[in-house]
Order: structure tokens, then C-alpha cells, then sequence
């Protein structure tokens, strides 16, 4: 069962996407927010393995709030589903963390793709946003390690001092599953299937000396 959130300032689009999901065996709607402040608030309260979220909440929205909810969770996927198409916005906001980014012109069908996809730990990509990946060629080139937020970018530079999951946790104060969760989002972004092949990473850019 995917335990889906949805954070969305229009009432009547969160009423029709309550209908959906309860109409689905696999979903189930657990959380709703209208505006980033009480979106936070409830997701420290109610766990969701998948986030759908508008970008045009009442005061945290954006890129902020994305940054946000991926820093004090970890383990959640994003989806940003917004009126805008996919533009380079969308490309930053992968960026900042989310996983994928679907235009309300998209239908319910593909929304729920999305939401699966997204749930399995993959990104969601529209055909539209895979050409801005791979043509857009005033987007400056961005070095995978750059698109660590702050706290995977501390998580990183305990794994190149050579600690382990729990020395990691211990270091920070958090929990061993927070670690663990940041580097799996760590790999992720290195585009890396172990913390092995991480350190060779770390290596082949130059980050040794740096964070060593």
C-alpha cells in the first residue's frame, strides 16, 4: 500500500484527487495540506512514502519547500504536480530533490503512473522533461556532488572520513534509518549503487583532499 500525502491550496482539486485515490486498492490518501507551513506540521505527524505536491502554497512554496521537506525527510518522494508545464523550473526543483514532475494537464490515469513510479524509489519523467534534460544546452552542467543539499553534503563528508552508518547517525544525532535513508539519496544523485562505488566517485572528482 502506497501511503500518499497531498499538499494543495485548491480545495477542489484535493476533493477530486481524494475520489481517485479511494477508488485505487494500492493508495491510500493519508494527509492533506493547503499550505506549506501546515504541510510540515502534519508530516512530522503522519509518515507518507509519496508527496504529492502544487507549487503555489500560501507561505513556503517552490523550490524552499522542496528543499524542506526532503531535508527532514529523507526517505519521502516528492511528486510536484503543478499548473506549469515542464519548463526549467522543473529541472531544478529535480535539483533540490524532488522526484518527478507531472503538469495538471496530465490526467488521472498518469498521475497514478507517476505516483507508482515515483513509490518503486524511480524518477518520473515526461517525455517533455526528458528532452529539457538532455537538450537544454543553456542549463549550466551542474557536477553531481553540487546537487547535494546540506545535510547529504555532511552525511557525504563522514562517509569520505570512512564512517559507517552508525558512527554516521552518532555524528550527526539522528537516527541510523535518517543516515542510511540520506545516503541512499546520496547514491541516488551520484548516480552510484554502492557507498563503495561513492568513495571512487569521491576520488575521480577531486573531493578526497577536501573532505579528508
Amino acid at each position: 500500500m502506497i501511503r500518499v500525502g497531498v499538499a494543495d491550496d485548491h480545495p477542489l482539486l484535493r476533493s477530486g484527487l481524494r475520489r481517485v485515490f479511494e477508488a485505487q486498492t494500492h493508495i491510500k490518501l493519508v494527509l492533506e495540506a493547503e499550505d506549506g507551513a501546515v504541510l510540515l506540521t502534519k508530516l512530522a505527524a503522519q509518515p507518507c512514502d509519496v508527496l504529492v505536491l502544487d507549487l503555489s502554497l500560501p507561505y513556503l512554496r517552490g523550490i524552499e519547500l522542496v528543499r524542506a521537506v526532503v531535508e527532514r525527510h529523507p526517505a519521502l518522494r516528492v511528486l510536484i504536480y503543478s499548473v506549469q508545464p515542464e519548463d526549467r523550473l522543473s529541472l531544478h526543483l529535480l535539483d533540490a530533490g524532488a522526484a518527478g514532475y507531472l503538469s495538471k494537464d496530465h490526467g488521472a490515469d498518469e498521475l497514478l503512473r507517476a505516483i507508482q513510479t515515483v513509490a518503486r524509489g524511480e524518477r518520473y519523467l515526461t517525455p517533455a522533461l526528458r528532452e529539457l534534460l538532455a537538450l537544454d544546452p543553456n542549463e549550466p552542467q551542474i557536477a553531481p556532488h553540487e546537487r547535494l543539499s546540506a545535510r547529504e553534503l555532511a552525511v557525504f563528508q563522514l562517509l569520505l572520513r570512512g564512517m559507517n552508518v552508525a558512527d554516521i547517525a552518532d555524528e550527526l544525532e539522528i537516527q541510523a534509518s535518517t543516515a542510511s535513508n540520506h545516503l541512499a539519496r546520496i547514491r541516488e544523485k551520484l548516480g552510484v549503487q554502492t557507498n563503495g562505488e561513492a568513495l571512487l566517485y569521491a576520488f575521480r572528482a577531486g573531493l578526497l583532499s577536501r573532505h579528508t
